[in-house]
């Protein structure tokens, strides 16, 4: 069973840090990982973030995004930054966790989650979890929506988004640590 959360945090640096620092470092059974972003002009500036701090993290960008997927379905890839576009083509099967970077609008619609997204982004049925990384009101506004939306889901706060000790009993209790 998937484990959700949803961590607060106080600026869009922080996102970074918090994947960087206490998500992959502190999760040891973290088998395959995807991180959804909402731009394509995020996706370049995470990666070369967490590659400089010597992750093996890969984008999904261009012509080569097919033979990507193909490499992360068949495990070559264990930790994959994309858009929504790649959400369809993933083998849930492999993925035990999912970070929401971004957390998925309608188009024109900044304020109205885009709630089939995100059940695409989160359907992996493996056990695990989803992080969902909020920065402000417009952000906790989308979370509320979607958490009512999707009503049988329980979605846990992180107490702090800084603090080694929450990230380790979050994914410990996902068994990911």
């Amino acid at each position: 069973m998937m484990r959700f959360y949803k961590v607060n945090l106080p600026d869009e640096q922080s996102k970074i840090t918090v994947i960087r620092d206490k998500i992959l470092e502190l999760g040891e059974g973290i088998g395959q990982t995807i991180i959804f972003v909402r731009s394509r002009r995020t996706a370049p500036v995470l990666h070369e973030a967490l590659a400089e701090h010597g992750y093996a993290v890969t984008l999904t960008q261009g012509s080569d995004r097919d033979k990507l997927t193909k490499d992360f379905n068949d495990g070559s890839i264990r930790v994959l930054i994309s858009t929504d576009v790649v959400a369809r083509d993933i083998d849930q099967s492999k993925v035990n966790l999912v970070v929401n970077y971004d957390l998925p609008v309608k188009f024109n619609k900044p304020t109205e989650p885009y709630n089939e997204i995100y059940l695409l982004r989160t359907r992996f049925s493996k056990g695990g979890a989803v992080f969902n990384l909020l920065c402000g009101g417009n952000d906790n506004m989308i979370m509320q929506k979607i958490e009512t939306h999707f009503s049988h889901i329980n979605v846990t706060e992180v107490p702090s988004w800084n603090s080694d000790d929450d990230f380790k009993d979050a994914l410990e209790k996902a068994g990911l640590k």
